[in-house]
């Protein structure tokens, strides 16, 4: 099976904290995290937006992958306390070639929200071991034409009444080759859970027996340019290529034109000028260039590039 490397990006923001009814006066802490099940092969990177560099405990940080709000303190009923704070969560998946869109929409990304607290100003010297009071899981439903943005007020339980409003944008923003090796869920593990372990390492497979599939042998020296794939292989390598940049350019199509209303709605924001795409006439172009080719080499490189033009853009935007 070919597998395709994947980037999601997902930007969250923490807006306000209401306290409506906590019983406890104290120091409270916001942490959040991106979840995915273990039976997909990822890697997870978490940062936080224009950090400082201060450590203290008015600033936020990173820790295992999961973003740690700065320490704030409640004292009344109804106290509102500003956040503010922005963070990045980029997920690189490994995804089967044949259905990468349908991978993507059935990735159940989860982010999860935990409030915790401590009215002990010594337990402050040690943040990580300030516990958990409560939780809240929010179901992701990202689309990779769509993405994702919304803003929804995350209420924890009725024991510590509060609200955090959160804000939550995603897009895909790469396809490509494997670049990476992915740890997968080892044989004897039950529903995800249980021991990871290396599979074959799908960062060393070439990118010609990617592009055109199972059945490709690479030609020998002796061949050299005169060998050509099988009509099955040449048909792979077409509709591999168009698929995914059909994805890539659906993908850019959405953010460009959530971007567009957003800055028609919100004045006051920078009115930037983005560069279209016009997904049909790019994807025609970029497939009557690739079956000009018929060296598998030639092939195999211009696939690579004209992903790599299309991720480009959408890292741009």
């Amino acid at each position: 099976m070919s597998e395709v490397q994947g980037t999601v990006e997902f930007s969250v923001e923490l807006h306000k904290f209401h306290n409506v009814d906590l019983f406890q006066r104290g120091y409270y802490q916001i942490r959040a995290g991106l979840k995915l099940p273990s039976r997909i092969p990822h890697r997870l990177a978490a940062t936080i937006v224009e950090q400082t560099g201060d450590s203290s405990l008015s600033s936020p940080c990173v820790h295992e992958n999961n973003v740690h709000s700065r320490i704030f303190q409640i004292l009344y009923r109804n106290e509102e306390i500003v956040i503010n704070e922005s963070m990045n969560f980029r997920v690189h998946l490994l995804l089967d070639g044949e259905r990468v869109e349908d991978a993507l929409s059935e990735a159940d990304f989860q982010l999860k929200l935990d409030l915790h607290f401590t009215d002990s100003e010594q337990q402050l010297r040690d943040i990580p071991a300030i516990p958990v009071i409560s939780s809240r899981t929010l179901g992701l439903h990202f689309h990779p034409r769509r993405g994702l943005h919304h803003r929804v007020p995350v209420m924890f339980d009725y024991f510590h009444l509060s609200v955090i409003s959160v804000t939550v944008h995603a897009s895909l923003v790469a396809l490509h080759q494997p670049l990476i090796s992915f740890a997968r869920p080892g044989k004897g593990s039950w529903l995800g859970k249980g021991s990871l372990e290396t599979g074959p390492d799908q960062s060393s497979m070439s990118l010609e027996n990617l592009v055109f599939g199972a059945g490709y042998c690479k030609p020998t020296s002796s061949e050299g340019s005169f060998y050509v794939p099988s009509e099955n292989c040449m048909q792979h390598a077409y509709k591999w290529h168009k698929d995914l940049c059909l994805l890539l350019l659906n993908a850019y199509r959405g953010l460009h034109v959530y971007y567009t209303v957003i800055m028609k709605e919100i004045p006051d924001l920078p009115q930037l000028k983005l560069a279209e795409l016009a997904v049909e006439d790019t994807l025609s172009q970029l497939c009557t260039e690739l079956q000009m080719l018929n060296n598998p080499e030639k092939i195999a490189e211009q696939i690579s590039k004209d992903l790599a033009w299309l991720c480009s853009h959408l890292l741009a935007l």
